[in-house]
């Protein structure tokens, strides 16, 4: 059985608070393990923004290393990959824009000796053995947007799963079908919005496409604002228009947990069979987990968090 844990960045006291909620103690060596045999699975994101970066890489590693837990690769992550690994056409896969600078900016002060470079240098490696999905026997693991299509993709050009620097060249050029697997795998499905309509995101970058709710049909929202993944006044009310929209969105009765949204309040289930466990606690809220016991249909007392 599986305890799912989101979004960490860099709040490692935070996830010892978690773990040992979960029943999670530290064994000889110090990895926290659970004495009745329980895995955790850590949803990616596990870098930039915290204040503990370094000591939560350690502490999620040596699970994964010991046997205590399996984890996959978020946006962050591979965010952190490509800012590192150089183009062969100048530069770097992700550019060294100021913006992009800022969100990497916690991590590159956490590792910014000669020692700690080179430590950090194994991190980025250990990140290319870290899968972008999982899928077990009763559920699915993602960071941000499970999608068939791009599912089967990456299996046939990742057997693995895991990114080698090829793939991540080839995903780096926008348009191409490696890019397109990856955007949505690691940053979820977005939509253009209404001509004349953008917002600002939380790290205040101007923008004009929008992550919308792909675990929910379409059909059934009847505003924009039940189907789009942020609050526009412009749109607050506005019947949504069907026919722009991808019909495509999650049917499958297997249940899969995803982080990567930023939600507020309450956590609570989005579907009988998908949860999102990010509730921003980088930004003051909750981290988030689910105890899964094995039930095919997801409970929401099964929902667990520390602030």
């Amino acid at each position: 059985m599986y305890d799912l844990i989101g979004d960490i960045h860099g709040h490692a006291d935070e996830l010892r608070a978690l773990l040992h909620h979960l029943d999670y103690q530290p064994d000889a060596a110090g990895v926290p393990r659970h004495t009745g045999g329980r895995q955790v699975i850590f949803l990616g994101d596990y870098i930039d923004r915290g204040p503990k970066i370094r000591e939560t890489l350690q502490l999620v590693r040596s699970m994964v290393e010991g046997g205590a837990a399996l984890a996959i690769l978020g946006n962050h992550e591979y965010n952190a990959l490509a800012f590192w690994q150089k183009d062969p056409a100048g530069g770097y896969l992700r550019p060294h824009r100021p913006w992009h600078l800022k969100q990497h900016w916690r991590t590159i002060e956490e590792f910014s000796t000669p020692e700690l470079y080179r430590e950090w240098l194994d991190y980025l490696a250990w990140f290319r053995t870290l899968p972008l999905l999982l899928e077990l026997p009763g559920l699915r693991a993602v960071h941000a947007c499970w999608e068939p299509r791009h599912v089967a993709y990456l299996r046939r050009e990742l057997p693995d799963l895991c990114l080698t620097p090829d793939f991540m060249l080839r995903a780096s050029r926008r348009g191409s079908p490696e890019f397109k697997a990856v955007e949505v795998t690691l940053k979820g499905r977005e939509v253009t919005l209404p001509h004349g309509i953008s917002f600002h995101d939380k790290d205040g970058h101007r923008r004009d496409l929008m992550r919308v709710r792909w675990w929910q049909n379409p059909a059934t929202a009847a505003a924009y604002h039940e189907y789009y993944l942020e609050d526009l006044p412009e749109l607050r009310g506005q019947p949504i228009v069907i026919n722009n929209l991808d019909p495509r969105h999650y049917q499958d009765e297997k249940p899969v947990f995803f982080g990567h949204y930023w939600l507020h309040g309450t956590p609570q289930l989005l579907q009988p069979y998908a949860v999102c466990l990010d509730y921003s606690v980088a930004r003051g809220g909750q981290l988030v987990g689910y105890r899964w016991h094995g039930e095919p249909v997801l409970r929401a007392d099964h929902l667990v968090w520390v602030c």
